[in-house]
């Protein structure tokens, strides 16, 4: 799990310099600065991105030997926060030069990596094409660069809307599908191409009868994964619905706050998970699809519609912050009934050690909990509503401050790791949390040479 993973990666704040991206030897250059929409936490499991932000940026395709526009386009963009992993999904272009061949504007649907740490890195791209997909992998070595061969397709089926428009067969005589399959609004992507991917975003789904009748229909944030193995899923959290026949029996409406997780092994084989709320208590389902055996497992491991209750969160100079409002989902992920991912917007209060309120911000927040009662939550601020913004006791933290918590068991011992912007650079530190008190394992400030422009997305200011 990657919980162990990202230990090693020390916190950065957002507004870090990333390198430049390149595909076909050409710059990927931007053009406008970024917009930070949300986040995924330091201890996030894949099939999310760990230590990553995400959000939407233009770019122009820029000759190195003359300095030189070819064209510009806009993308999705997923970024490492402490570490140099870039990711874009192209959402448009200008129209003018498309095309896959060197120099040319990537089209629409195309998918582009790249990563480095120390001496090594790759790059990986995937863009559609009349005639298939154009794949290109090459890894870098400081003994130059090693073109590899690889079938993985991360730009499969984002074009065509095909990626996320396969019914989810729920096994009673219904099935949940996209109500206009062309009508999705792809809002984030994640994972390492080529080795995992996802897509996430936001639709109308209908619930249709054996005959094809929609009798319901849902808002709600999904996602596609695949990966390198042949393995794919699709993740769905209901948002909102459109009122009447709302319940958990067959073929009614799901619930706010209903999770579907289905994963496909090989055709139509595969494992289908649902978490539905009820005032009786949720329902969760965990089916088992295997040819023309259907079977249900009592083994339910999670409930992926009730994340665990969080009063406050400890910051720094023994201050904590509250939630003062709910949770506004915008994406979900994880792999459920293993984990469940859910990123939303919210906010909170700063109170110092006493219980006094000193201020106030909005947020970006990504929570995670597991089958293993494990959970994690990370909080990006995006805006700064009340108080004195600073690093200093009885400060407000400043817009770009990134805290990152993770529990184990039932939230008594956890641990937590802060990177907060400064003029010099980024405040980072680390403590232990326990039922007796936190422990300061590691604090500093990291010098920062330069940083990137960067505008956070918040909905409680529209």
């Amino acid at each position: 799990m990657t919980i162990f993973a990202t230990a090693v990666v020390e916190p950065a704040s957002p507004t870090t310099v990333t390198p430049t991206l390149k595909l076909n030897g050409y710059d990927l250059v931007p053009s406008s600065p970024e917009e930070v929409r949300s986040l995924y936490g330091r201890w996030t499991y894949v099939p999310g991105a760990p230590s990553t932000v995400q959000g939407e940026q233009q770019f122009e395709v820029v000759d190195p030997t003359n300095s030189t526009n070819q064209g510009t386009f806009d993308a999705l963009l997923t970024r490492g926060v402490g570490y140099k992993y870039v990711g874009l999904l192209v959402t448009s272009n200008d129209g003018n030069n498309v095309g896959t061949a060197d120099g040319q504007v990537p089209p629409v649907g195309s998918v582009i990596n790249s990563f480095a740490g120390g001496f090594f890195g790759w790059s990986y791209s995937a863009m559609p094409s009349p005639t298939g997909d154009v794949i290109s992998f090459t890894v870098r070595t400081p003994f130059g660069t090693i073109p590899l061969p690889v079938s993985f397709d991360a730009a499969k089926g984002i074009a065509d809307h095909s990626v996320d428009n396969r019914p989810i067969e729920l096994t009673n005589g219904y099935s949940i599908a996209p109500a206009d399959p062309l009508a999705e609004t792809f809002t984030g992507t994640s994972g390492i191409a080529p080795f995992f991917s996802s897509v996430q975003g936001h639709q109308v789904f209908s619930v249709y009868d054996s005959a094809g009748v929609a009798v319901g229909s849902f808002e709600g944030a999904f996602t596609a994964t695949a990966d390198i193995l042949g393995l794919s899923t699709q993740a769905i959290l209901v948002t909102s619905n459109d009122g009447p026949n709302v319940g958990t029996a067959a073929g009614q409406t799901p619930p706010v706050g209903s999770v579907y997780n289905v994963i496909y092994n090989s055709g139509t084989d595969r494992v289908l998970y649902s978490s539905l709320p009820s005032p009786a208590g949720d329902v969760i389902s965990l089916i088992e699809v295997n040819g023309n055996t259907v079977s249900n497992n009592a083994r339910t491991l999670l409930d992926a519609s009730a994340p665990p209750s969080v009063a406050s969160l400890p910051a720094t100079h023994g201050q904590s912050f509250v939630p003062v409002s709910p949770l506004r989902p915008v994406g979900i992920n994880g792999l459920p009934p293993r984990e469940v991912q859910v990123q939303g917007y919210q906010q909170f209060d700063v109170l110092d050690s006493a219980g006094t309120t000193i201020g106030s911000f909005d947020a970006d927040v990504m929570r995670q909990w597991d089958f293993l009662g494990i959970s994690s939550e990370a909080i990006l601020v995006t805006n700064d509503t009340t108080g004195t913004t600073g690093t200093a006791p009885g400060d407000v933290p400043p817009v770009g401050s990134i805290f990152n918590y993770v529990y184990f068991g039932k939230g008594k011992v956890g641990i937590a790791r802060v990177a907060m912007p400064t003029p010099s650079g980024d405040a980072i530190s680390s403590k232990l949390l326990t039922p007796l008190g936190n422990i300061l394992i590691h604090s500093r400030n990291k010098h920062v040479a330069d940083r990137t422009a960067v505008t956070f997305f918040d909905p409680f200011r529209l």
